[in-house]
């Protein structure tokens, strides 16, 4: 058993600070923390696909979800649980600073 506190990125570093990452038997799993500051956009231009199942807790903040064309896909507040698909577009509008605990898993 491995136990570790629950923290964010600082100012000036990287806005994901992973925790735990475990790849054991083809399983991939990265557990971490994101920093998103107010007015940002993620990403900067177009959207992002990554090839894990993503679920992330929402612990503060609002993000505006675009789908690909630029249309509100819909909000995500502080309190939601979101589950993102593997290869499944994505990007959002930073409306408050936002804090996210994420969890992305890998079968490999």
């Amino acid at each position: 058993m491995e136990i570790k506190k629950i923290t964010y990125p600082l100012p000036g570093e990287y806005y994901n600070k992973q925790i735990f990452h475990i790849e054991n038997e083809g399983l991939d799993i990265q557990f971490g923390t994101v920093f998103l500051k107010k007015g940002t956009r993620i990403p900067e231009k177009g959207v992002s696909r990554h090839p894990q199942i993503e679920l992330s807790v929402i612990q503060e903040g609002k993000i505006e979800m675009l789908n690909e064309d630029g249309s509100v896909k819909g909000y995500l507040n502080k309190g939601d649980v979101v589950c993102i698909n593997a290869l499944e577009a994505q990007a959002g509008n930073v409306l408050t600073d936002t804090k996210i605990i994420y969890t992305l898993i890998e079968n490999n």
